[in-house]
């Protein structure tokens, strides 16, 4: 292009490009911030696969227990004694002609439940071992004694004009929920006399005695007494019926972590380093079941009397510590962990300049995604306590000597360090404070995200480092 003297000139320069308010960049603190949540996302596919594996680990331990318990016995009930005599029911037929006709029904059953019944139980608890997991099994010794007052026959139309009572055949039931593992020496007295108990076949799953000599007509009016004695094995859970007017049970046993269920609590109960003992008294009045009932059905379900659930009391055997459930509630913590981790770190890039690689968050996350792993394989053999302190003792030490060669300094690898330190042992305080977890994770997250805010309240998002 010519002026009018003939001379060049160069084109007018274009004016700068304006500058975007906002630019994503992998080293801004903000993208590389967005690239942890990502990575963050994938560490969950690993944790997800070692909370299958407790749960795999979980149910071998559950058959374990059942294997054990099968050939031991089982939770035990006991549901005695019941007093069941036969009987017939007088009947009259009048035939079309007029003719009268006395007869008897087909055979009955009367039920009978004592006026009181007083236990006393001494529980011995042991260990039984399969494999690497161990079952806690318990040997009872118990003795009951009570008396039958005299029953109401009138209430049940059971009088000498209304039926025919079979006392020779009249039984005294004791109900067991695992009759298997009764032992030898169990006893049985009417009155001071002894008598011969016996499996109870389909009349109950338990014991039967047959008490026709004593039970005359004039002793059952009078009414009479009884003392039993059992020995017996179980696991799990020791409950009895209250099977009587007044129920009154003593129960003393060697396991210092008891668990006082069913539908009444003791009255009295001391728990020690030693055992325990408790006490229930506990009146009919509050029970679902009458003292005395008929019914054409020779036996009785022990978890279903008179069509109602066998209310009973007792206690359960728990662990005080429960490796599984514990090893599933650190991988719900193991994103926080992991969250409070990364955050330091990053902090760290964005305060000092620093930068670390996705693959070395990467290696960091996945140190501590084993925690859990390897809290849980040490627990089976050496308890919860020591498998933490050990496990975070090897995690914190690896993570802290990566940090020192990934960040540069030692003083910012023992930051790393010390945080996590910290951080696992304000998640042993949550797990042993069961009550208060959910208070002090909360409390935990709002001290992490206040201090984040203080510490990047100066941090202009909008640049990358290189701007800078």
């Amino acid at each position: 292009m010519h002026n009018e003297s003939g001379s060049h000139s160069l084109p007018p320069p274009l004016p700068p490009a304006a500058r975007p308010a906002f630019r994503l960049s992998f080293q801004s603190p903000l993208s590389r911030l967005l690239l942890i949540a990502l990575l963050l996302a994938i560490l969950m596919i690993p944790s997800c696969q070692i909370s299958g594996v407790i749960s795999e680990r979980s149910q071998r331990s559950a058959e374990a227990v059942a294997e054990v318990t099968s050939k031991w016995g089982g939770a035990q009930t006991l549901v005695a004694p019941v007093l069941r005599v036969p009987y017939q029911l007088r009947q009259t037929d009048i035939d079309r002609n007029g003719v009268r006709t006395e007869g008897l029904s087909e055979v009955e059953y009367a039920y009978f439940l004592p006026r009181t019944l007083n236990i006393t139980a001494r529980q011995q608890v042991q260990q039984r071992s399969r494999g690497i997991f161990q079952v806690p099994v318990f040997s009872t010794h118990i003795k009951a004694s009570g008396n039958f007052a005299v029953p109401s026959l009138s209430e049940l139309k059971l009088l000498a004009s209304d039926a025919v009572l079979d006392l020779a055949n009249a039984e005294l039931l004791i109900g067991l929920s695992d009759s298997r593992s009764l032992q030898a020496g169990a006893s049985l007295s009417i009155d001071g006399k002894p008598f011969i108990l016996r499996p109870a076949g389909t009349s109950i799953n338990g014991l039967r005695a047959t008490i026709g000599d004593v039970i005359t007509a004039d002793k059952l009016w009078e009414g009479m007494r009884y003392d039993i004695s059992l020995s017996v094995n179980g696991s799990d859970s020791l409950f009895f019926a209250p099977m009587a007017e007044e129920t009154h049970v003593t129960l003393e046993g060697n396991w210092p972590h008891p668990s006082f269920n069913g539908d009444w609590l003791p009255v009295k109960r001391d728990i020690n380093e030693q055992g325990f003992s408790a006490e229930w008294s506990v009146s009919y009045l509050g029970r679902n079941i009458a003292q005395q009932w008929r019914d054409i059905n020779p036996s009785i379900n022990n978890n279903e009397i008179q069509g109602k659930s066998t209310q009973s009391f007792g206690v359960s055997l728990i662990s005080p510590v429960d490796t599984y459930s514990m090893a599933e509630r650190i991988t719900k913590y193991g994103l926080l962990t992991l969250v409070f981790t990364f955050g330091v770190i990053w902090l760290t890039e964005v305060l000092t300049g620093v930068r670390l690689h996705p693959i070395q968050y990467g290696f960091i996350g996945a140190a501590l995604c084993l925690f859990a792993l390897l809290q849980l394989s040490f627990a089976e053999h050496f308890g919860f306590n020591a498998a933490f302190g050990v496990s975070a003792a090897a995690v914190v030490s690896m993570v802290t000597f990566y940090s020192r060669a990934a960040l540069k300094r030692t003083g910012r690898a023992l930051l790393v360090g010390g945080v996590l330190s910290g951080l696992y042992g304000y998640l042993y305080m949550i797990l042993q404070a069961e009550d208060y977890a959910l208070m002090g994770g909360s409390l935990a997250l709002f001290a992490a995200l206040a201090a984040a805010m203080w510490l990047t309240r100066r941090i202009d998002w909008t640049r990358s480092s290189d701007a800078s």
